[in-house]
């Protein structure tokens, strides 16, 4: 089964200079869609830019287009749809992670040569067949259900030495306790908020300066208070339910989440995204106040080892993490989604609390500093912990699972790809009647005509 390659962003800058030097032929057609040569040549410089090590040639090049092309026609022909604003919100998040990773977004256009208006411009129809690909995959798999019996067969087809090594890991629960901010501390920070924004209102102040000087959110701070253009959903929801109800140049009254208290100025909102400005403001806690949530969690673990209420109960009743409490307490790796954490993932205070524990046990009370920078105490239950392994199926199902899952997809996609083949137009210029492809694209090999006779 072919592997297909994943492609984050295209190398632009390099694909309007390799155009520039390649007069452009017809290699494919595809249903209604074409393949240029540049197409080809492109596509293989961006996988070797991504650091493909391997010898890549161009018959292999061209079959990863052509199966993205042959997606894409059967995309049109059962109406799948993909919006602008879905296409707009992906691209913000890969821009995002790629300006995080080169530093900036001006060192970014420095890299391309391009504004970011023009990058954004130039990726949009690229990344819209990307997911429109996705989506069609995504129709084809659809009704294919992983049984256990489809599992259990899968795990009996790998020889003994051949099962994956599996890491150790833990499963965790939590109990969290944040202090308590005093009703005068929470006042005297909305009130400063009130003030900002009644100030930015009558022209007194400016909202970046403000932002500057006094946000507690020091990654927009030095950018005076600017998010960025953003999709819903990419930050916390009441950010999202304040943000929809701007217009553009207002600014919200002061309002809560889980970092603190903000005002937001609207910039500009386009359809499911906006550009916002933002000053946030973190209640002030004193050292008695978190004496305090660490004596009542002290409390709450005293009354589980007395066995007078089990920990989820407790967690679910008392937590102060919304997140996890609504879990019974599992703490949930954002990175896999599952309550799953091998050992190098834990932050050094999580890895002290559970190293010595035994499966059932539970830590004592300890500080932490959550993401969003509250600070607090909280107690620790290791639910279960694997040592270092070959896969089985009492203790790895859920991987074996996924595992399955993925090789019937790819059964499936084979199969589909073939009918598909046999039932498109589809066309491969002579240049290419000497690759050994792993589909039968090659439908035209008794004497047709050059596939660029028929180019206009």
């Amino acid at each position: 089964m072919r592997k297909l390659i994943v492609i984050l962003l295209l190398l632009v800058a390099n694909q309007s200079l390799f155009s520039q030097k390649v007069l452009d032929e017809i290699v494919a057609v595809v249903g209604s869609g074409i393949v240029l040569s540049s197409d080809v040549q492109i596509q293989k410089n961006q996988i070797k830019s991504q650091g493909y090590k391997g010898d890549l040639t161009d018959c292999e090049v061209l079959e990863e287009i052509l199966f993205e092309k042959i997606m894409l026609n059967q995309a049109k022909v059962d109406s799948v749809e993909v919006t602008d604003e879905m296409v707009e919100g992906e691209l913000e998040k890969r821009l995002n992670v790629f300006i995080k990773q080169i530093g900036s977004e001006k060192a970014l256009e420095e890299y391309y040569g391009k504004s970011m208006g023009e990058i954004r411009e130039e990726f949009f129809d690229v990344l819209k067949d990307q997911i429109l690909v996705q989506r069609m995959e995504g129709e084809i798999n659809s009704s294919l259900n992983v049984t256990p019996d489809d599992v259990s067969n899968f795990y009996n087809s790998i020889p003994a030495d051949s099962l994956p090594f599996v890491n150790a890991s833990v499963e965790m629960a939590q109990i969290v306790k944040y202090p308590e901010t005093t009703v005068e501390e929470r006042e005297r920070v909305r009130t400063k908020l009130r003030t900002f924004k009644e100030n930015v209102e009558s022209g007194d102040e400016e909202f970046e300066t403000l932002a500057a000087l006094y946000s507690d959110d020091p990654g927009s701070a030095s950018k005076g208070g600017n998010l960025g253009m953003k999709s819903r959903g990419t930050w916390v929801p009441e950010f999202d339910a304040v943000a929809f109800k701007l217009k553009d140049g207002e600014i919200s009254a002061p309002f809560e989440t889980e970092y603190g208290f903000h005002i937001m100025q609207m910039i500009e909102r386009r359809g499911e995204m906006y550009d916002a400005n933002h000053i946030l403001l973190i209640p002030k806690i004193t050292s008695e106040q978190l004496t305090k949530a660490k004596v009542e969690l002290d409390s709450i673990r005293t009354l589980i080892l007395r066995d007078s209420i089990g920990f989820a109960l407790a967690a679910s009743k008392f937590s102060d993490h919304e997140r996890s409490k609504n879990q019974n307490g599992m703490i949930v790796n954002k990175e896999s989604g599952s309550t799953i954490f091998e050992m190098d993932e834990l932050d050094p205070t999580l890895f002290l609390a559970i190293d010595t524990l035994e499966k059932g046990e539970m830590s004592k009370s300890f500080f932490f500093q959550s993401e969003g920078q509250d600070k607090g105490y909280r107690i620790v239950k290791l639910i279960n912990r694997t040592d270092p392994h070959r896969a089985n199926m009492k203790e790895d199902y859920q991987m074996l699972q996924n595992m399955a899952s993925e090789t019937l997809k790819g059964e499936n996609m084979d199969t589909w790809m073939r009918s598909k083949i046999n039932e498109t137009y589809i066309k491969i210029d002579d240049a290419y009647h000497s690759c050994s492809f792993g589909y039968p694209w090659l439908k035209e090999l008794d004497g047709a005509e050059n596939i660029n006779d028929t180019k206009e």
